[in-house]
């Protein structure tokens, strides 16, 4: 068989690892000044008014709807079509994640679907960016703003997409980022926090650390902790180990951006033109970042049986949430149901050569002329 072709891969420079290394040699491995300079240089280049790190990606959102005070018995209206990381933090908080149904043409959720959801118990909505394809912002942004509800924007998948020519994360109430191994970005794990509202800011760093912002301590005093603690916090801190790798990966994010580009506009125009094979259509006010390239395939088993016998890896990437007994259940979602019957992920990633591209492009072909 012809070399296996990864669905994944992940992006690390080749100076990452002096990077490290420096941290490692000035002996301060915790919350430092790389965490800092990384927060620092996230808002320079994709213009977040406020920055905060996290360990992960889901401690993002955790921290984020803790901060937002989502708790026990309140609801949240979320996307069903996400990683389970979305809504197991919403359970996390004690509160009740109610589905809405999505855009089978974008896997993002359906602005129509979350008007009907919204109860005196919803706390706030929250939608996914899925792929890198942001979702209607201002539909929903609106209907937030009606219900005097915050919209979270998780944007796992979304390092350097745009809407309506802004990076997302630059605008909005609250938006929360992965950094984790497969990422476009990556520190390992971790996770970012982009928020335009001040308080919240500050909330979210006492969140990220047993309810003290690490800032505000005086590192001179012999007794830096605050006399009180109004707020439980938790320990989701990113340490300058992690945020030295990041800061390496985003002095050379613009090449994996601009390759993932390269190969994701070569996938629709080669495949434009299937009949079994259906591609996510784009709105024309996004710029999509191509963390993944989702497709709707007639007859998936089929689909992944040809393509792993030409050496090509293709999964199945998330399923709806609600088949999982945690969230109560399987909900009347017609357009989750179809895209959970039938999407399935291509290889897309910045190690991929040109040739190995082509050889994808004439499997999915071959398989359209089956």
């Amino acid at each position: 068989m012809r070399d296996y072709i990864r669905l994944w891969s992940t992006f690390v420079p080749e100076d990452t690892g002096a990077s490290i290394m420096e941290v490692i040699s000035y002996g301060w491995l915790n919350t430092g000044e790389k965490e800092l300079l990384l927060r620092q240089e996230l808002s320079k280049k994709f213009n977040f008014p406020h920055c905060v790190a996290t360990n992960n990606g889901t401690a993002a959102l955790r921290t984020t709807f803790a901060a937002l005070g989502v708790g026990p018995g309140d609801e949240v209206v979320s996307t069903p079509y996400t990683f389970i990381a979305t809504n197991t933090s919403i359970l996390e908080q004690g509160a009740t994640p109610v589905f809405a149904d999505i855009d089978y043409d974008t896997f993002n959720i359906d602005p129509e679907s979350i008007d009907s959801k919204i109860t005196k118990k919803t706390k706030a909505i929250v939608g996914v960016h899925y792929g890198g394809t942001p979702f209607d912002l201002d539909a929903v942004r609106e209907i937030g703003r009606s219900h005097n509800l915050p919209v979270v924007e998780d944007a796992a998948h979304s390092w350097g997409s745009k809407y309506k020519g802004n990076y997302i994360g630059s605008t909005g109430h609250v938006v929360c980022f992965s950094l984790q191994a497969i990422k476009i970005l990556t520190t390992a794990d971790g996770g970012i926090i982009s928020t335009s509202n001040e308080e919240l800011y500050e909330n979210l760093q006492q969140y990220v650390w047993y309810g003290v912002d690490r800032e505000q301590r005086d590192p001179s005093s012999i007794d830096p902790m605050p006399d009180q603690i109004d707020k439980l916090g938790f320990k989701y801190n990113m340490n300058d180990v992690a945020a030295a790798m990041g800061l390496a990966g985003l002095r050379h994010v613009d090449e994996a951006l601009g390759r993932r580009k390269e190969i994701g506009e070569e996938y629709r125009r080669e495949l434009s033109n299937c009949s079994r094979v259906t591609l996510v259509q784009y709105p024309d006010n996004v710029v999509p970042n191509y963390q993944i390239f989702p497709i709707h395939v007639a007859d998936r088993p089929q689909f992944a049986r040809h393509m792993e016998g030409l050496g090509i890896q293709v999964r199945v990437n998330n399923r709806r949430n609600d088949r999982y007994s945690i969230f109560g259940g399987l909900r009347d979602l017609p357009s989750t149901k179809r895209a959970d019957d039938d999407a399935i992920l291509i290889p897309i990633h910045a190690d991929l050569t040109e040739s190995e591209v082509q050889r994808i492009v004439d499997g999915v072909n071959q398989y359209d002329k089956l």
